[in-house]
């Protein structure tokens, strides 16, 4: 038999994500599943009805859409990375996904000093190239558009929910053969309520599996005052979502507001009550993930805690994501301080912060390692 390696992680039409856990593998798929899948993507003459029945389109910011990833949910998966975040983790690695709206940044290494971004500039907010008056720039991206070198980059787009799906829709077969799907990242996908809301209603009449990746910082109920229209809320997509990965960070509330930017109440809140959801309703599927940083995550007081929490409320299950630095790039690309000098975890000190949990009856699992509940693999409707 023939085979063929696939480099995973490349998205075709938005500015690249890098995020070395979730999609920067190589996997190795035989070449006859490769043709076949083409072809019965070929044969397909029309668009899925739903992109045609959607009554109101509505948009949201998306900083990258990448495919073949196989860390963030079962099976071959694509994944949608929302613009906008609640939280300020000292170690983050997505940091162009804080801000809601695009954002320019600058590679100062790419750079060939031509000039060209400062003469399109229409509100002169450019004196010399990556200078950039944030006062006067009207966020047109005009000078990433004519930048000949790749130094200017634009991080975000505002696409519709169809514009989404067009780029979602050649990798069905792929969902279904695999028993992937689609995951929600971020970012923070329940700030974008109305957005994340259609797009996972289409994708499940779609019959496509659906996660969201969540920092658990949302309010379960919108407010609203007299007379104002209804609007959705979490719990709407929730019903939407098949597998929720659940971030989880410090456990006391201190600690969290030091490194994170703000408390744990609501999130440890949100945690317990989608995990009674779960063993009531079945669905969604609740699976922690924590990110794993040396002298901040891993200590054993910290582990402790949440080993506590998850076992008294049933989730036996977590998965350990070990830190990495590239991130550090981005903020020096969007003119950030630089973030503090971290080291990467050794594979001793993931294996002591797995004797912790698993003494207080938790399974910890590397990424693309988790025993999940296999969807069926059904075709499309």
């Amino acid at each position: 038999m023939c085979w063929m390696q696939i480099c995973c992680g490349q998205p075709n039409k938005i500015q690249p994500n890098i995020r070395e856990s979730s999609c920067v593998s190589l996997v190795t798929v035989p070449i006859s599943m490769i043709s076949s899948l083409l072809s019965r993507m070929k044969s397909l003459k029309e668009p899925f009805m739903v992109l045609d029945n959607m009554k109101e389109l509505v948009a949201g910011h998306i900083f990258s859409i990448q495919h073949f990833c196989l860390h963030d949910g079962p099976g071959i998966r694509s994944m949608v990375f929302f613009k906008g975040c609640p939280l300020r983790c000292t170690w983050c690695q997505n940091p162009e996904s804080w801000a809601p709206a695009p954002e320019l940044g600058f590679k100062s290494r790419l750079c060939v000093n031509c000039r060209t971004c400062v003469s399109v500039c229409p509100a002169n907010a450019m004196k010399t190239p990556g200078q950039i008056r944030s006062d006067l720039c009207q966020k047109c991206f005009a000078c990433a558009e004519a930048c000949p070198s790749g130094a200017l980059i634009r991080f975000g787009e505002f696409l519709s929910t169809q514009a989404v799906l067009e780029e979602l829709q050649p990798e069905y077969p792929f969902y279904h053969k695999s028993g992937g799907g689609v995951t929600f990242s971020g970012g923070e996908p329940t700030l974008s309520l109305e957005f994340s809301v259609q797009l996972a209603s289409t994708l499940k009449q779609d019959k496509i599996h659906v996660a969201m990746e969540t920092c658990g910082l949302f309010h379960m109920e919108e407010k609203q005052g007299p007379g104002s229209e209804p609007r959705k809320d979490v719990r709407e997509l929730l019903s939407l979502i098949d597998l929720v990965l659940f971030d989880i960070k410090l456990f006391q509330e201190s600690a969290h507001q030091q490194f994170c930017g703000t408390t744990n109440r609501i999130i440890k809140n949100n945690l317990a009550i989608l995990a009674r959801n779960f063993r009531q309703k079945g669905s969604p599927l609740i699976w922690p993930r924590m990110p794993l940083i040396p002298g901040i995550t891993d200590t054993p007081e910290n582990l402790e805690g949440w080993g506590g929490m998850l076992a008294e409320l049933e989730l036996n299950k977590v998965t350990l994501v070990p830190f990495h630095n590239l991130g550090e790039a981005k903020r020096e690309w969007l003119q950030f301080k630089p973030g503090p000098k971290l080291e990467t975890p050794t594979p001793e000190s993931m294996e002591k912060a797995r004797l912790v949990l698993a003494r207080m009856g938790i399974t910890c699992y590397d990424p693309g390692e988790e025993d999940w509940p296999q969807p069926s693999k059904s075709s499309p409707a």
